[in-house]
């Protein structure tokens, strides 16, 4: 006979119970969590469906055929035709307006700008033009010739003249009757003489009034 193993268990051995508590504690409550979530969620689906189905579904054909057809309805019967009636009447009132304003602008106030225009041509533009180009500028360009070859020549020759005749008549003269005279005057005689005068005031009565100008000017003792 084959030989017999025997296997022994230790004391403290607890069997598969050990791994039994942690998924009772952890993970079987976020199960429960879980699947009340989409039991919740299932239900509120649910009810959206049911309140969309049975609420607003009756309440949007009712507003559909109680407001939104008599609406529309209204609008196409009532409103749309005299609207279009008076669109149509002032369309009409427009181009007639347009064409009589282009009739009125063609034959009236074409003709009368035109008129007005040819006057003014013939009494103020034609005479100044021939004025201008006959009497004027002629006469504008022969004052320019005679200012450039005849006046300014001679006034510039006049004035040079003028010049130089004051320059000798006058200005020489004074120069030497007046001016050098004067200068020598007061160069070889006034300054000597003020010179000494200054000189003979300083030795003998400059120090005189500076003793008198001590005396009454110290203060008595």
């Amino acid at each position: 006979m084959g030989d017999i193993t025997v296997t022994t268990r230790p004391n403290n051995y607890s069997g598969p119970g050990c791994l039994l508590w942690p998924v009772m504690v952890i993970v079987l409550p976020f199960r429960l969590a879980w699947e009340l979530l989409v039991l919740l969620g299932r239900g509120i689906g649910w009810v959206l469906v049911q309140f969309g189905r049975y609420v607003l579904r009756p309440i949007g054909i009712a507003l559909h055929f109680l407001l939104i057809k008599p609406i529309v309805w209204l609008w196409r019967t009532l409103l749309l035709p005299p609207l279009r009636l008076l669109g149509q009447f002032l369309a009409w009132i427009g181009r007639g307006v347009w064409a009589g304003l282009e009739w009125f602008g063609r034959y009236v106030l074409l003709p009368i700008a035109t008129g007005i225009a040819w006057v003014l041509n013939i009494l103020i533009v034609v005479p100044l033009t021939f004025l201008w180009r006959y009497v004027l500028a002629p006469i504008g360009r022969g004052l320019a010739w005679i200012w450039e070859n005849g006046l300014f020549p001679v006034l510039s020759w006049a004035w040079w003249a003028s010049g130089r005749v004051l320059y000798y008549t006058l200005v020489v003269p004074l120069k030497y009757l007046v001016a050098l005279p004067v200068r020598w005057v007061w160069v070889n005689v006034v300054r000597p003489i003020g010179r000494g005068v200054r000189a003979i005031w300083d030795a003998t009565l400059g120090p005189v009034f500076r003793w008198l100008n001590e005396i009454f000017s110290t203060p008595g003792r």
